[in-house]
């Protein structure tokens, strides 16, 4: 995967914000941005290629694509090479939830459920009277407070965001 990802040509010069399309990968979960459909599509092309040539496929039942603009872009699919790619609207990558209008708020309410989950499945052992208080507070630090608080500090905070 990484000799694919090295092969595909994303402008590695400047900073995050002036490039047109970037790639994330960790293991074989890949995530291509692009400012333009345009730009995606590229991308995916030049990734299917270079997968043919050392004897791998893109699956595209599973590979989907998203783009970030405000505008409600209308197209639906992608297709390349006879394969047709699904556009969705928010995905979860590495534990975090990225939407098409950058909304941090679906993130924040993620997180609000994990961290309520977490609650209620320790809730038999924290009402437990015959565990002492520093271990039921070292369970809420430990296993509560960091499953809500994972990822919380590339959140950007705003007045309506500190209401959710």
């Amino acid at each position: 995967m990484e000799k694919i990802i090295r092969n595909v040509r994303i402008n590695a010069g400047g900073i995050i914000f002036n490039r047109t399309r970037q790639c994330l990968a960790y293991a074989d979960d890949v995530v291509i941005l692009g400012r333009t459909e345009g730009y995606i599509k590229r991308t995916l092309e030049e990734m299917a290629e270079i997968t043919q040539q050392i004897g791998l496929q893109m699956n595209n039942t599973t590979t989907k694509y998203m783009i970030n603009r405000q505008d409600g872009n209308k197209v639906k699919e992608i297709e390349l090479m006879g394969k047709r790619y699904e556009k969705v609207e928010s995905f979860k990558y590495l534990g975090a939830v990225m939407t098409s209008l950058n909304e941090i708020e679906t993130e924040i309410k993620s997180k609000i459920a994990v961290g309520n989950k977490c609650y209620y499945a320790l809730g038999p052992i924290i009402k437990r009277r015959s565990i002492s208080q520093s271990i039921k507070i070292r369970l809420y630090k430990t296993i509560i407070r960091s499953a809500l608080t994972y990822g919380a500090e590339t959140w950007m905070l705003t007045s309506k965001t500190e209401k959710c």
